[in-house]
């Protein structure tokens, strides 16, 4: 069962990264936020790009970040299961709308099926 869902992903970056995903025992059924960074030269390209992405639906966009080298950064979160249509899909429309703005994509990233429900409990213990 494990090798026909690695002989489904596609054999480019993001299939690489889920792929090693499958292969470190990761479950890409469970629902977690996936961060989809993009950089930017200044501050207010950054802040155009996050409104502009904040109309996305069910997107969380972080505030704009600047770090010691002077790059800004936005982060965007959307909760799904990791797939490579989803993934690719959305990925395809940030960078598109980053590139609007003078930006960059600067890659994904997502916690373990495990680190995911670890997050979860931790949030309901909180309330």
């Amino acid at each position: 069962m494990r090798e026909l869902r690695l002989a489904m992903i596609p054999d480019d970056e993001n299939g690489q990264v889920l792929r090693q995903m499958v292969e470190d025992g990761d479950d890409l059924s469970v629902e977690r936020g996936i961060e989809f960074f993009h950089v930017f030269a200044d501050e207010a390209r950054a802040r155009a790009f996050a409104e502009a992405a904040s109309a996305l639906p069910a997107l969380a966009i972080g505030a704009p970040e600047v770090d010691e080298e002077g790059i800004w950064q936005v982060v965007a979160v959307r909760v799904m299961a990791p797939s490579h249509a989803g993934i690719t899909a959305l990925e395809k429309q940030l960078v598109a709308l980053a590139g609007d703005h003078g930006g960059y994509p600067d890659g994904w990233a997502c916690p373990t099926a495990g680190d995911a429900a670890d997050d979860a409990d931790e949030a309901d213990d909180a309330r």
